[in-house]
């Protein structure tokens, strides 16, 4: 895929703008990586002066908007209906993958590198996120026995790790039972070993069995926890896995002297989004507990902000293992 520029205004996301994010070369990206890429429609307009400072405002205006959903406990029954809504889509479609994409995703204008864009198809925000999960999972679950996702939804990510490594033994926790359903029809159907499990962040239980080649991955589920991660991070240090891959929103790699950042910070905030828990695995590094071994701001976001932050990190019990 060649990008198309225009006056420095339009572009399309190829294999080296996709490197960009992730501090790759380009021609380091997997197949699989480059292929998503190319069969999605990636086009985009970065939107300048008066347009640039209209999504400002409106992004500002919403994240002051009084009827904001805020993350919290409070929140289990939206994402029963939510998740029940894709299964019933997914049954009716006869086990269509499509039917499982969550509805969130569908902005058409983004953040970008630093920029609001306009983009040409609603999905692309969700090729971008597909894309740096086959970046990511490639990247660090290659030499696990084991992936284990915390807040997995509808299973699109254990149905990709399933793709890439046919092999690997699959668990989703979710708090949500139609994600259970979800996970369950998916394992009948593609006959791959994927188990799902009753699973509350907030009170984490004994479902969360790790151990020695075990990977765990979160994509915007830590989000939903907001500063409540300590019982869940004692949980992951005493389990001891392999390796930990968190795909969410991070505040603290936001520029401090940014209007455009500043204003998502704002909304992360009204949201009651993770906060603290970079500066927390920091801590532990300090403390000898743990290694980081990447954090990353890939500038993907929708709209109000940008939930592709990266954070990998292992307990230095698990060096070796992953």
């Amino acid at each position: 895929m060649t990008a198309t520029v225009n006056d420095g205004t339009l572009a399309v996301l190829d294999g080296q703008r996709f490197a960009a994010m992730v501090g790759a070369r380009a021609n380091a990206l997997p197949a699989a990586c480059v292929e998503t890429l190319a069969a999605a429609n990636l086009g985009y307009e970065i939107l300048l002066g008066s347009e640039r400072e209209e999504q400002l405002l409106r992004a500002l205006h919403g994240s002051e908007a009084g009827d904001l959903r805020v993350s919290g406990p409070h929140r289990a029954d939206d994402w029963e209906r939510g998740w029940n809504e894709n299964l019933r889509e997914f049954e009716a479609a006869d086990g269509e993958p499509l039917m499982l994409v969550p509805k969130y995703n569908g902005h058409r204008v983004l953040r970008l590198a630093g920029d609001y864009v306009r983009v040409d198809h609603p999905g692309f925000e969700y090729a971008v996120y597909t894309a740096l999960r086959h970046w990511y999972f490639r990247r660090y679950f290659t030499d696990v026995q084991r992936v284990v996702e915390l807040g997995c939804g509808t299973g699109t990510s254990l149905m990709l790790l399933a793709g890439i490594f046919p092999r690997l033994h699959l668990c989703g926790l979710d708090w949500a039972e139609s994600s259970q359903r979800i996970l369950q029809q998916l394992a009948q159907r593609s006959g791959r070993a994927i188990t799902g499990k009753h699973f509350d962040m907030f009170a984490p239980n004994d479902a969360l069995e790790l151990g020695r080649g075990t990977g765990v991955l979160t994509s915007a589920a830590l989000e939903q926890i907001g500063d409540r991660y300590e019982p869940l991070l004692e949980r992951l240090l005493a389990g001891n896995p392999a390796i930990c891959v968190h795909i969410e929103p991070l505040r603290e790699l936001y520029d401090e002297g940014s209007l455009f950042d500043d204003v998502a910070r704002r909304y992360h905030h009204r949201r009651n989004y993770l906060r603290g828990f970079l500066p927390r695995l920091q801590q532990l590094e300090r403390e000898g507990r743990i290694e980081i071994l990447e954090q990353r701001r890939t500038g993907l976001g929708s709209f109000f902000h940008e939930g592709y932050g990266v954070v990998v990190w292992r307990p230095l019990g698990s060096r070796g293992n992953a």
